[in-house]
């Protein structure tokens, strides 16, 4: 544990850490699709001319406004930190043009589509008086076929699809928009019949088909590389991205965590060949060296004992590994954000 500790303490200094941007964007896109959600369950209700005893309808209609707008800047700063962040190699003409995006592009673009839509919203409500009220009206509903590109967008392109977190906001926002149409469409003139029945059909074969494609996509084993990304599809076709029998120099990022006794965790992703991963941990009271393990698409490939010097010494089956960690990461006391360097005598597979 000593040695670990030491060799933590020597590889990171206090300076500026590496880009926060992986989060931020995260959870902006979810954050983005909350404030949507609720943006259109106002819109729905709004538009059933709803109001309570002491909520006047301007007011409904006024609250509703306001949360697109916010949503708006919420969206702007996702696309931003999306494109700011080197993780992913999104670049501007990615969040500007719904295809062609060499990551997870079918599920990249249904995002930029709904952002299009949305910002031509807002737009038109700021030209409402020169566009005419019906060619607002039009453009204004197509404001509601931007949430279910946002979902699946969602879904398809962030990392957390599975996490417990992600699938209960997604589960909510499904839910909140659910109980406002079945509240819209239960009442109505009886020449609107055949309308709102067609539309619970339709919103029922669409709650059908997203579910299957959910559970056989983002919540199923192996979605990154059936997405899209880049480094995981060569990853499943070669066994790696570093084709051949050459060894590499890939960059790490991660986090490091520590406990009030000392023990101390990595956990760290090839930021190249992103089905990677690589934990090292304190040695236990059995062990005398950090113990590195390493992993592809959560499958282990090796767990193995370390030697430690300035960087960490360890051999995967046939490959020789040093890991080296970044002293520009920022660590607190319990841990933090934290880089590296793996270098390989050959592929990883």
């Amino acid at each position: 544990m000593e040695q670990l500790k030491v060799y933590i303490a020597a590889a990171a200094g206090a300076t500026t850490g590496p880009s926060w941007y992986w989060y931020a964007t995260r959870g902006l896109g979810v954050s983005t699709l909350i404030v949507l959600t609720v943006t259109v369950v106002l819109g729905i209700i709004t538009s059933a001319r709803w109001s309570g005893q002491a909520t006047p309808g301007f007011v409904a209609a006024e609250v509703h406004r306001n949360f697109s707008l916010l949503a708006i800047v919420l969206l702007l700063a996702h696309a931003a930190t999306t494109v700011l962040d080197p993780f992913a190699h999104i670049g501007v003409r990615d969040v500007l043009v719904p295809v062609g995006a060499a990551y997870r592009p079918v599920w990249l673009g249904l995002g930029v589509a709904a952002a299009e839509v949305l910002v031509a919203v807002a737009a038109s409500s700021l030209l409402r008086g020169r566009i005419g009220r019906r060619a607002w009206r039009l453009i204004h509903w197509a404001a509601y076929a931007a949430w279910p590109l946002a979902l699946v967008h969602g879904l398809g392109t962030g990392s957390d699809a599975r996490a417990s977190w992600m699938i209960a906001a997604i589960g909510w926002c499904l839910a909140a928009v659910l109980i406002a149409l079945a509240y819209r469409l239960r009442r109505g003139p009886l020449a609107t019949l055949p309308v709102r029945a067609a539309a619970v059909a339709g919103i029922a074969l669409f709650v059908a088909a997203g579910s299957s494609w959910a559970f056989t996509g983002p919540l199923a084993p192996g979605w990154a590389a059936r997405a899209g990304t880049p480094t995981i599809a060569a990853a499943a076709k070669h066994g790696s991205v570093h084709a051949g029998p050459e060894g590499f120099s890939d960059p790490l990022v991660g986090l490091l965590v520590r406990d009030a006794s000392g023990y101390t965790q990595i956990s760290m992703r090839d930021t190249v060949d992103t089905a990677l991963t690589v934990a090292i941990r304190s040695p236990n009271s059995n062990e005398t060296l950090p113990v590195v393990t390493v992993s592809r698409d959560g499958r282990s490939l090796c767990a193995t004992p370390a030697a430690v010097t300035a960087t960490l010494y360890a051999v995967c089956g046939t490959t020789r590994l040093t890991i080296s960690l970044d002293a520009q990461s920022t660590l607190a006391e319990t841990g933090g954000r934290i880089t590296g360097l793996l270098v390989t005598s050959g592929p990883l597979n």
